[in-house]
């Protein structure tokens, strides 16, 4: 009792009090949030914050994790950061903090109520949402739900899973475990792919051995296999760019527009190789894309052109170009030029 009422409490404000000082330093401070549910199927929302220090390291802190039982509508959510903001003494003064999340329908109101300047969706969340889309094609879908299945039997059978390990062995084929794609989740569905089809050989051979009685197995034909390593092949740069738009070392946002300018100009063009299934998934993820951050362009093109990577901004016409550049001049010189040069450790 005395551990958790007095121990972790006064550990608690501690930490508290080292991160408001930090965050009290900070020139600006951008919020995070995210509901999500425990296994006990009990609602919580979450809220992080995201800073540079003085070293321009980018510094991450969750700042709290509440109970959330009533509704999640756009006015809770943005009540709770409201309150967050009160507590954390995070007020800026030209409004609410910047502000990030998914594209849910309610964080999107939250973000209108929360009256915020800068109000950004996530591009890995928005990569979801359209590939969740086209993962509902008719042919891939039920391909998924066929792989599924069977990968959930070798999850279940310890018997099967012992002769799988031994095949692998056998058949020189990497000696890992089989993964079972999330719904929810479309790169996990490409993980189960990818996974598949490494082990597809012991996997075949493990199914016709003599030591198991599989019944209701129905065989992969060669048509099968073969939309399954076309899914792969297509999703597999959606993977990279999730991947490296979850980093949090250094900020991404610069990198949104650059991204969906080379998928949807490099990645998802038509090509007359693509198979059927392909050209319609590809389409899908085309009609998502092409309507999203229409509103945020101006500040995400700023973003980019910040970066040394895409300062040239080769992605944008010459017109727009030019336009962007005018915007970054403007706002540049409305700095104060008499503010202290801030000195920066370089790190060899």
């Amino acid at each position: 009792m005395q551990f958790s009422e007095i121990i972790i409490p006064k550990m608690y404000e501690e930490m508290k009090l080292l991160v408001q000082k930090d965050l009290s330093s900070a020139e600006t401070v951008a919020l995070t949030t995210d509901g999500w549910s425990s296994r006990a199927t009990e609602s919580y929302m979450t809220i992080t914050s995201v800073h540079n220090n003085v070293d321009w390291e980018l510094v991450n802190y969750v700042l709290q994790t509440r109970a959330l039982p009533e509704s999640h509508t756009g006015e809770h959510v943005a009540e709770v950061l409201n309150e967050a903001v009160t507590e954390w003494n995070l007020q800026a003064i030209d409004g609410a903090p910047p502000l990030v999340t998914d594209n849910a329908s309610n964080m999107l109101k939250a973000g209108k109520l929360f009256e915020t300047k800068l109000h950004v969706t996530c591009f890995a969340h928005t990569l979801n949402l359209a590939c969740q889309k086209f993962l509902k094609v008719k042919r891939v879908s039920h391909l998924l739900a066929r792989i599924r299945q069977l990968v959930s039997y070798f999850h279940r059978s310890n018997m099967a899973s012992a002769v799988l390990k031994t095949k692998t062995h056998l058949l020189s084929v990497p000696e890992h475990k089989l993964i079972i794609g999330v719904c929810t989740r479309w790169n996990s569905s490409y993980d189960m792919l990818q996974r598949f089809l490494e082990m597809q050989v012991a996997v075949f051979a493990t199914i016709r051995s003599k030591e198991l009685k599989v019944k209701d197995y129905k065989s992969f034909s060669d048509e099968d296999l073969t939309l399954a390593e076309e899914v792969t092949h297509l999703l597999k740069p959606l993977k990279d760019v999730t991947v490296g738009l979850c980093s949090e070392k250094i900020p991404t946002v610069s990198l949104t527009m650059p991204l969906k300018h080379q998928l949807m100009n490099r990645v998802l063009v038509l090509s007359d190789d693509d198979s059927p299934t392909i050209q319609e998934m590809k389409q899908s993820l085309i009609e998502d894309l092409k309507n999203r951050y229409l509103e945020q362009k101006p500040m995400l093109y700023i973003c980019s052109a910040l970066d040394p990577r895409f300062k040239m901004l080769p992605f944008l016409s010459e017109e727009i170009r030019f336009d962007v550049f005018n915007q970054v001049a403007a706002k540049a010189a409305t700095i104060p030029t008499n503010s202290p040069a801030k000195k920066l450790k370089i790190k060899k």
